[in-house]
C-alpha cells in the first residue's frame, strides 16, 4: 500500500530518506518516478540490480533512495542498511582508462581502505564529469565482480547528490581477464627464461673460447717477465718498470680465472652441513691472514639450529669471498662479528665489520661482475658469492651499519634444510 504526500507516491517498502524529509518537490518527484520506472524494468526480468544512491554534497555518508530488491537479498539487509553493507563486501574497486589514439588500457585499482579514506574526492570528481563506471571485486557468495553504471546529478538547491545507475554481474567475464593475465605472465616469463638461456649459453661459449685465447699468451707474457726481473737490477727503473708489468700480468690471470669460474656451470652437491662448522672452517682458512692484519673475529651462534642441506663446497667459496671483502676493508686491525641464527622461516649468517664501509652510491654496483673500489681487485669476489646464494634460493644484502663499517646477511629459506 501507497500512502500520497503532496501528490509524491512512496512506497511501503520504502527505506531511504528524502520522500519523508525536507526537500523540494521537485526532487521528491525525481525520486519518486525513479523508484517506479526502475521497479517496472525490474519486472522485466534484466538481470541488473538498479539502484538510487544519495548523499548531501558537504558529507561523506551515503545512502540508498532504492536498491533492487535481489540485490538486497544478496547482502541479507534492508535498504536502510544497504550503503554500509555493500561497503563492508567491497574488495577493491577498478576503473579502466586509455589515451586519445592509445590502444593499452589503463587499470587502477583502489582497495577498499584507500575508498574509504578518499571516497568524498572520488565523488565529488564524478559529479563533476556526470557519470561513473567501474568495476567492484566484492566477497559475496554467488557473485565475484559488480560494474557499476550510473548517471550522477546535482540539486543545488537541495544540497544533494543523486546517482541513478546499475549493478551487473560480470564475475565470469572478470576471471577470464584474470586467467588470460595470468597466462600472459607465464608466456613471458617462460620467454624471458628462454632469452635469458640463450644469451648465457653464447656467453659461456665466447667466454670459454676468450679465455682460452687470452691465457695462453699472457701465461707466456707472465712468464718471461719473471726472467728478466730475475735478470735485472729491482731498484733500477726497468727493474721497477718489469715488476709493475708483473703485477699486472698476474692481476690478469686472476681476472681470466674469475671470470671462467663465473661462468661456469654450476650443479648443487647437496649434504647436510652445522651451520656453525660452515662458518668455522671459512674461517679457519682466514686465520693466519687475519692474524698479520691484527684482526679479531669472534663467532656467535645459538644452540640448536637445524642443519643445512646446501652445497658445502660452494657456499665455503662464498662465504670466503665476503670475508675477505671484510678482511680487505679494514686498514689497521679491527673486529669482525659473525653470528648464525635462525628467523622465521630463514637462517641468517651476519657478517659485521669495522672497516671503512662502501658509499652510498656504490651500493648498487658492489654486485655487479668486475666492480671493484680496490686496486688490484677482480671485481667478481661478491658477484660469485651473491650467484652462489642465488642457487640455494637465498639472499646476499649488504648495509652500512649506523655504528660504523658494513653488515652483509646472507639469509636462505629453511625449505632447503634437513631439520
Amino acid at each position: 500500500m501507497e500512502s500520497q504526500s503532496t501528490d509524491i507516491k512512496i512506497p511501503a517498502d520504502y527505506g531511504g530518506r528524502i520522500l519523508s524529509g525536507n526537500y523540494s518537490v521537485e526532487l521528491k518527484q525525481r525520486i519518486s518516478q525513479s523508484i517506479f520506472q526502475l521497479k517496472e524494468v525490474g519486472n522485466w526480468g534484466i538481470s541488473s540490480y538498479f539502484y538510487v544512491a544519495a548523499w548531501r554534497q558537504k558529507e561523506k555518508i551515503i545512502w540508498y533512495e532504492y536498491m533492487a530488491p535481489v540485490l538486497l537479498s544478496l547482502l541479507s539487509c534492508s535498504c536502510r542498511e544497504a550503503a554500509e553493507k555493500f561497503r563492508s563486501h567491497v574488495l577493491d574497486q577498478r576503473t579502466y582508462s586509455c589515451g586519445v589514439g592509445e590502444v593499452a588500457v589503463e587499470e587502477e585499482i583502489l582497495s577498499s581502505g584507500t575508498l574509504r579514506e578518499t571516497g568524498e574526492n572520488i565523488r565529488q570528481k564524478r559529479v563533476r564529469s556526470g557519470r561513473m563506471e567501474a568495476i567492484y571485486k566484492i566477497d559475496l557468495d554467488v557473485i565475484n565482480w559488480l560494474k557499476d553504471s550510473s548517471v550522477l546529478e546535482t540539486w543545488q538547491d537541495d544540497d544533494i547528490c543523486l546517482s541513478l545507475g546499475c549493478l551487473v554481474d560480470v564475475s565470469k567475464e572478470m576471471e577470464q581477464k584474470d586467467q588470460l593475465f595470468q597466462e600472459n605472465v607465464i608466456v613471458n616469463r617462460d620467454k624471458s627464461i628462454l632469452v635469458k638461456a640463450e644469451r648465457t649459453e653464447a656467453l659461456d661459449s665466447m667466454t670459454a673460447r676468450l679465455c682460452h685465447e687470452i691465457r695462453n699468451p699472457i701465461v707466456s707474457m707472465g712468464g718471461l717477465v719473471k726472467r728478466l726481473v730475475k735478470q735485472c737490477d729491482a731498484e733500477s727503473k726497468i727493474g721497477r718498470y718489469l715488476q709493475v708489468i708483473d703485477q699486472e700480468v698476474e692481476r690478469l690471470e686472476k681476472i681470466l680465472v674469475g671470470f671462467s669460474e663465473y661462468n661456469r656451470p654450476f650443479e648443487l652437491n647437496r649434504e647436510v652441513v652445522v651451520a656453525k662448522d660452515l662458518v668455522s672452517s671459512v674461517l679457519g682458512l682466514l686465520k693466519t691472514e687475519m692474524g698479520q692484519l691484527n684482526i679479531k673475529v669472534f663467532l656467535h651462534c645459538v644452540d640448536e639450529l637445524p642443519s643445512l642441506f646446501v652445497d658445502r663446497k660452494l657456499l665455503e667459496e662464498a662465504l670466503l669471498h665476503i670475508l675477505k671483502n671484510s678482511m680487505e676493508s679494514h686498514h689497521d686491525g679491527g673486529e669482525i662479528m659473525c653470528s648464525v641464527e635462525q628467523q622465521a622461516q630463514n637462517m641468517l649468517i651476519t657478517i659485521h665489520d669495522q672497516g671503512v664501509g662502501i658509499k652510498e652510491y656504490h651500493k648498487h654496483k658492489v654486485f655487479e661482475p668486475f666492480f671493484s673500489t680496490k686496486i688490484y681487485g677482480a671485481g667478481l669476489g661478491l658477484t660469485m658469492a651473491e650467484k652462489v646464494i642465488a642457487l640455494h634460493d637465498g639472499s646476499l644484502e649488504i648495509q652500512t651499519a649506523i655504528e660504523g663499517g658494513t653488515r652483509v646477511v646472507v639469509s636462505l629459506p629453511l625449505v632447503n634444510y634437513v631439520q
